[in-house]
């Protein structure tokens, strides 16, 4: 029954694109209208509860094309002021975008929020009302999300045939190693990004039929096949089961796997025969992109977010002095002291709006040119590889350059870190070691790092019974996260510069918290390390990957080159992998699928070449 809902919404969809200017007549007030306590799936849970638009759009000019700017309307409050707080700075923001031959329609959003985690069923709903809109306007060329909305948690499977030393069902009796590398089939399941805009951005895709909302148990399989690995399948000489569990994801199973139990005298399972279902897989894919050499979905529009509340964090009023300072403060027990990271930061809704704003004064002055911006490139990597030469193929016409300061590579510590931040470049590129929550840089000399930072240190360290303000704690490992940046920032007046950034660490713009809490939780993309760089350093946009991998987006600083948005660069990526003659070009199986793994931060609408 899903399968066919998920046909009849796409022949839907599809008869209304091709009926073209007959639709025309719904505008966006009626689109919000109809859209309103959207209930996707029927259970009496609305996805959409509201949808309204802030400003009138008014005709769209024949050469624009519309983008559509979804706010979060926690952060607007009872009433929508164009002339003050973040409603000033969204109608410049938008003023600017018609500058430049923009269409934007300002939109008020709703969402579902409550405990339930159905955040994949709320982005699929979130889908159907752009569809909609392309319906409407053809010229819908993507969508600028202002606060805090769902993301899509993605998972895959496939059919991967590896070759090198194994060990099966480790740790216990039927423990089974192959010291010399062994031919053997692994079908698991893992997380691919834990955030896919992927997922919003390809409206003709079938992503619905993919959605799954409560928990469930995915199986794994390894079976060894000395000799090779069967083009068909075959019996194994050794295996192991087991299992994964995810919720609230979508599932692209490019590993079907037909499993038959090969039985014993006493039945006992002595063998599985393995039949890879090759066949059955990109079921995601539209019927144009199986077309293409590497069958992968593609984006049909642009998606970017710009979401400050992960990082808005403010400490204690206890830790601050009478003037708003960190202080040292003292405990009766060293076991009263509260823990660093996380007891003693609290939301700062206040901060929240502030870091928006500024956003948006950094945005509009680098659109107007009214704070030069140096233009120049720049690249910092932590036992990786300079990505210097990558970023200089953006443009032909870079000034001040300067190599041997803005390329830094080797074993970089934090105090080279933030030397390289100080000097101004408009395009940065980070490569080192990541997780969630920052990037892992060489352990600093803490008393030079702190005397870099600024006057103020906004973090604490455990001293005994006291808390005392340094950057010890936070950053005495090598890590470049919240505690650095947002100190770097209150230490600095905003406005110094403006960058664009491609993050190339794993899991870079990953929210933690993603696999176990709905978007609106109070833990759900706390600190994470992309957003902290985004807002705390001068950020315009930001490119990141959502996974553990080693790719990077083929074709970007090329697109830059050639004119294209920040959003065109990121859809470029997909296009060149698409066109693989082989899978080998694209990382093999296990590969060919990296481009979902990119998702973007701030203003896809900005361009390198203003």
């Amino acid at each position: 029954m899903r399968r066919l809902a998920s046909v009849f919404l796409q022949l839907v969809w599809l008869a209304g694109l091709l009926a073209g200017p007959g639709l025309a007549q719904e505008g966006p007030r009626e689109l919000c209208a109809r859209f309103q306590g959207f209930d996707l799936n029927g259970d009496g849970i609305a996805e959409i509860e509201r949808l309204g638009c802030l400003t009138e759009p008014g005709e769209r000019p024949e050469a624009a094309s519309t983008v559509l700017v979804l706010v979060e309307g926690r952060l607007l409050g009872d009433r929508f002021d164009p002339a003050g707080g973040l409603g000033s700075s969204l109608s410049q923001w938008c003023a600017d975008l018609a500058a430049e031959n923009w269409h934007p329609w300002l939109v008020r959003a709703d969402l579902y929020r409550g405990p339930r985690h159905q955040d994949g069923r709320t982005v699929l709903a979130l889908r159907e009302f752009f569809r909609a809109v392309k319906q409407a306007d053809p010229s819908f060329a993507g969508v600028l999300l202002v606060g805090s909305f769902p993301a899509a948690y993605l998972v895959r499977n496939c059919n991967w045939r590896k070759h090198e030393p194994l060990t099966l069902n480790r740790g216990r009796p039927d423990e089974r190693v192959f010291q010399e590398p062994v031919d053997y089939l692994r079908t698991m399941p893992e997380i691919v990004a834990q955030t896919c805009d992927l997922i919003l951005a390809d409206l003709d895709g079938r992503w619905e039929d993919l959605y799954a909302e409560k928990r469930e148990r995915l199986p794994v399989v390894l079976g060894a096949f000395p000799g090779g690995v069967p083009e068909a399948g075959g019996v194994t000489t050794d295996f192991e089961r087991g299992t994964v569990e995810f919720e609230d994801f979508f599932l692209v199973n490019d590993g079907r796997l037909d499993v038959r139990e090969v039985l014993g005298p006493e039945g006992r399972v002595e063998a599985l025969h393995l039949v890879p279902l090759d066949g059955a897989a990109d079921q995601e894919c539209s019927p144009d992109d199986l077309l293409r050499g590497n069958r992968i979905a593609r984006p049909d529009l642009l998606i970017a977010r710009i979401n400050a509340r992960g990082v808005a964090l403010s400490p204690r009023a206890d830790l601050l002095d009478a003037n708003g300072r960190p202080r040292r403060v003292e405990f009766e027990a060293a076991e009263d002291v509260p823990g660093w990271s996380q007891e003693i930061w609290q939301a700062d809704p206040a901060l929240e709006l502030r870091l928006l704003a500024e956003f948006f004064a950094r945005n509009h002055d680098y659109r107007t040119g009214s704070r030069p911006v140096t233009f120049r490139p720049a690249s910092i990597a932590h036992s990786l590889g300079s990505g210097y030469r990558v970023m200089e193929r953006a443009s032909s016409d870079w000034v001040d350059c300067d190599p041997e300061h803005l390329d830094i590579s080797g074993t970089p510590d934090l105090s080279g870190l933030v030397d390289w931040l100080a000097r101004p470049a408009v395009l940065r590129t980070v490569r080192a070691h990541s997780d969630p929550w920052g990037a892992v840089f060489g352990r600093p000399d803490v008393a030079r790092l702190e005397q870099s930072a600024g006057a103020e240190l906004w973090s604490w360290t455990p001293e005994g019974t006291a808390l005392v303000p340094s950057l010890a704690a936070a950053c005495g490992g090598g890590k470049l996260d919240f505690f650095l940046l947002q100190t770097l920032w209150r230490n600095r007046p905003p406005g110094a510069g403006a960058s664009f950034y491609v993050h190339t660490g794993c899991d870079a713009i990953s929210p933690p918290g993603a696999g176990s809490l709905p978007y609106s939780a109070e833990g759900y993309g706390v600190r994470n390390g992309a957003e902290a760089l985004l807002f705390f350093a001068d950020g315009l946009a930001l490119i990141g990957r959502a996974k553990v991998f080693y790719d990077e987006p083929r074709g970007f600083a090329e697109c830059l080159q050639d004119g294209g948005t920040f959003g065109d660069a990121w859809a470029q990526y997909f296009e060149v992998e698409s066109k693989a003659g082989s899978w080998s070009e694209v990382g093999g199986d296990i590969g060919r699928k990296r481009t979902y793994f990119w998702s973007l931060l701030g203003d896809w609408t900005l361009r390198l070449h203003p």
